[in-house]
């Protein structure tokens, strides 16, 4: 054998064992990929980082509760991902005396780079209201053993004169009493949520 043709096979042997390597972990690791890895990898590229996000905590909420259909929650996560540079800065508060009860939606609205201050009082929440600039007002109904609390609080809220879009997200909702006087939406839906909040935005920042 000559020796250029055993330089040439010197050379070559570590690219070969290489190539072997790569296949073999290819082959070991073949379902992983396929099943896990592949499916994210285009899943992210084809639906968007913020809409793969908010999907993912939709479903989650829909799991403890009412969260709209498949279909809902991904036309929610769609539209979150085209709305994201016209709502990001936003500040929303939240009133509500168990805030982990809505930790989930927090997440979304956090992940879109809006700001989220929590109240548990209607008293606290007014104080926020009087000092803070904010683009939308969320609060549950029932608070402080009352059961109009939610509404006690939007009335005062106006009589001070620091009325904001105010939209009331509650455990469960009779569409026969439709939304109260000046509130911007009521839902029981936490998809029906994130299209309120979008829709109050929207039309403040688009």
């Amino acid at each position: 054998m000559s020796h250029d043709v055993t330089l040439a096979l010197v050379r070559t042997v570590p690219t070969l064992l290489w190539i072997v390597l790569i296949i073999s972990l290819i082959l070991i690791f073949r379902k992983p990929i396929l099943n896990n890895l592949i499916p994210r990898m285009t899943g992210i590229k084809a639906f968007g980082v913020e809409a793969t996000f908010v999907k993912e905590q939709l479903d989650r909420a829909a799991d403890k509760g009412n969260a709209g259909s498949e279909q809902n929650r991904t036309q929610v996560a769609r539209r979150a991902e085209r709305l994201s540079p016209i709502i990001k800065g936003s500040h929303v508060l939240w009133v509500n005396d168990v805030p982990q009860e809505v930790h989930h939606v927090i997440r979304i609205l956090e992940s879109l780079n809006i700001k989220v201050t929590v109240a548990k009082s209607t008293s606290e929440a007014l104080d926020i209201m009087s000092r803070v600039p904010l683009d939308v007002v969320i609060s549950d109904m029932v608070r402080e053993n009352n059961d109009r609390e939610g509404i006690d609080f939007l009335e005062e809220s106006i009589r001070q004169g620091l009325h904001v879009p105010t939209i009331f997200a509650v455990g469960a909702y009779d569409p026969e009493r439709g939304t109260p006087p000046h509130a911007f939406g009521i839902t029981d839906r936490v998809d029906e949520l994130m299209n309120l909040i979008f829709d109050v935005l929207e039309r403040k920042r688009g």
